[in-house]
């Protein structure tokens, strides 16, 4: 596991109010308070159902809820606020990139006690809990469940002549042509940014079983591994078929949303947290998709076009201030609340998560493209998400993947990524 360097420097982490404060709460007797960072932030479907727990949280109990949004490198937000000795107590955050390490670093605390304690062993899901494992204990408590799917717009693909989505690279190959000449751009995706490193990951691994795809993630080894080469050179091959958009390289999340929900592109790969964002689109993007899996090569390892499912979306992660004796019993009342039914149900209504909790939630899920992609799974198969596995090698390995997406050839993609997992 890699050491996190704490970023140097005096940033001090401004903490805002959320709510009323302990001594205005109803009922509140100064109940103290928690500082919290958050990654659902303002415009997040999330956010809403988050600022519904908080404020009845408070109205409840006093206890008042200092919040700061987390920026896009919250990570890096995060531990600065660590080394200017002005912790959060409590991080709602994804497991990615380098907080995958935190737990290694002395950032956060494990929580498989609290697990236990707080009545949460028969509630999460069990295969929930295992994707937030590491050698320490248990990273964090996982929350926002997600299905990672291919979008495809049926309306385009049958004005270019493409009766239904693709499901082998040959097919999708064929698709592209037919797209472009009919002045639509075939996949759209983030060449330059995390969107674009999942989906390098979902083609790469083609050929190659779970296990050993997470051995070279965790330590390198892509150039030297036969079949995870063989990977690299059918995503090139794919590249330079032209099956994404022109300049892809160069492209975001944000670029990749607005070329899909605009009618610019065809495909797109995006988790279930978009599901909620395309409708509020208006462009009425989610009457018009259906949920599938990227086309899989002739000797792939897989049977059907893959997907990814996971529990390494957002969840709770406890600092060692938040796990001080006076500050946990604050923190366990407030993380308890999120698991409850009713608001797991929320979340499920408002931002499309698939629940960590055991129970039955199927009525909560009114968004539509939510309902399709719970009945996904004897259509696809799921690969190896990358994330747990490469952990704070992230960013460079990003940085690699957009010279990837431009003109890399597969020696100099698998050699890059070498570097970056092992510097």
């Amino acid at each position: 596991m890699r050491r996190i360097a704490f970023a140097a420097g005096a940033l001090v982490l401004a903490l805002t109010s959320c709510g009323t404060s302990a001594e205005e709460a109803p009922g509140g007797a100064g109940g103290g308070s928690i500082d919290v960072v958050t990654r659902w932030t303002a415009g997040n479907s999330a956010a809403a159902a988050q600022k519904r727990v908080f404020d009845r949280f408070t109205a409840e109990t006093g206890i008042t809820i200092n919040l700061t949004e987390g920026l896009e490198a919250i990570d890096d937000q995060v531990e600065t606020a660590v080394a200017a000795g002005k912790s959060p107590d409590l991080v709602i955050v994804n497991l990615f990139d380098k907080t995958v390490g935190w737990l290694d670093a002395g950032v956060t605390v494990p929580v498989d006690q609290y697990v236990k304690d707080w009545g949460l062993e028969g509630k999460i899901k069990p295969e929930a809990l295992n994707e937030w494992k590491a050698a320490g204990g248990i990273q964090g408590l996982p929350y926002s469940g997600f299905g990672w799917p291919l979008w495809y717009n049926t309306e385009l693909l049958a004005k270019a002549g493409v009766a239904a989505p693709p499901k082998t690279t040959d097919e999708l190959k064929d698709a592209a042509k037919k797209l472009r000449a009919a002045g639509i751009g075939p996949i759209t995706v983030g060449g330059n940014d995390w969107t674009g490193q999942k989906l390098f990951y979902q083609i790469v691994q083609s050929f190659t079983d779970p296990a050993t795809m997470q051995k070279v993630m965790r330590e390198g080894g892509y150039c030297a591994t036969p079949a995870v080469l063989k990977g690299i050179e059918l995503f090139t091959d794919l590249r330079d078929a032209e099956v994404f958009v022109d300049n892809v390289a160069g492209l975001s999340a944000d670029d990749m949303y607005a070329s899909y929900y605009s009618g610019k592109a065809a495909i797109m790969s995006a988790g279930s947290w978009a599901y909620t964002e395309s409708k509020a689109a208006g462009t009425g993007i989610e009457t018009r998709t259906t949920l599938g899996g990227f086309p899989v090569p002739s000797g792939s390892t897989f049977t059907k076009p893959t997907a990814y499912q996971g529990f390494t979306g957002v969840g709770f992660m406890i600092t060692k201030q938040g796990a001080s004796p006076e500050k946990i019993d604050l923190v366990k009342q407030l993380v308890t609340r999120f698991y409850e039914d009713a608001t797991v149900g929320d979340f499920v209504k408002d931002s499309s998560i698939l629940p960590p909790t055991t129970g039955d939630f199927a009525s909560y899920a009114t968004d539509p493209l939510l309902k399709a992609s719970l009945g996904l799974d004897g259509a696809v198969d799921y690969a190896v998400l990358p994330d747990v596995w490469i952990g704070s090698a992230s960013d460079p390995i990003t940085t690699v993947l957009a010279g990837a997406y431009g003109e890399a050839t597969p020696q100099e993609i698998c050699a890059g990524l070498d570097t970056a997992t092992q510097g």
